[in-house]
């Protein structure tokens, strides 16, 4: 497995998990997005790093599958503070297969070791409890509960905060 860029020929792939409606609870998406708005992100995330846009998404590549099978997001990514948020999608045919654990141990050491980032940390809601493995996995600690932080089918819901810290 590895992570790599996004290129021209993921657009097609990202519009599909974009306007993939059952993962707008997870990615606090409210509509649809077009074909063209996804071409022009895949057009500036070519063109700038991270500093620039504070976010970088990276796509997860199988070898064994020769093909991509899903992404991480690091977002609002703080220099000055050297933290960013993460965020990883499993394409739906490729889940529980253990690639979601290796794309993390991946991406900590890309985010420590390149960007020196020094604190990532997501955001999961209570109830996702493949996500909230995935983090304790890949050696996340949960730091705090947010109460009632989103709302999801006319019910509040809590967020479990997970922080990981680079050591230096």
């Amino acid at each position: 497995m590895r992570l790599r860029a996004i290129e021209f020929n993921d657009i097609d792939l990202i519009f599909k998990w974009e306007n993939d409606e059952s993962m707008w609870d997870v990615t606090e998406t409210q509509r649809p997005f077009s074909h063209q708005a996804i071409k022009s992100y895949v057009e500036t995330a070519q063109n700038e790093d991270i500093y620039t846009a504070k976010q970088l998404r990276l796509m997860i590549e199988s070898k064994t599958e020769k093909q991509t099978i899903g992404c991480v997001d690091l977002f609002d990514f703080e220099p000055q503070n050297l933290r960013a948020g993460v965020g990883i999608l499993i394409d739906k045919a490729f889940r529980n297969n253990g690639y979601a654990a290796r794309a993390m141990e991946l991406l900590k050491k890309y985010a420590f070791d390149v960007i020196n980032i020094h604190n990532l940390y997501a955001f999961v809601p209570q109830d996702n409890e493949a996500s909230l493995r995935l983090f304790e996995k890949a050696g996340f600690n949960k730091t705090a509960t947010l109460q009632d932080w989103i709302l999801r089918q006319q019910n509040y819901k809590d967020v479990i905060v997970y922080q990981c810290l680079s050591v230096r």
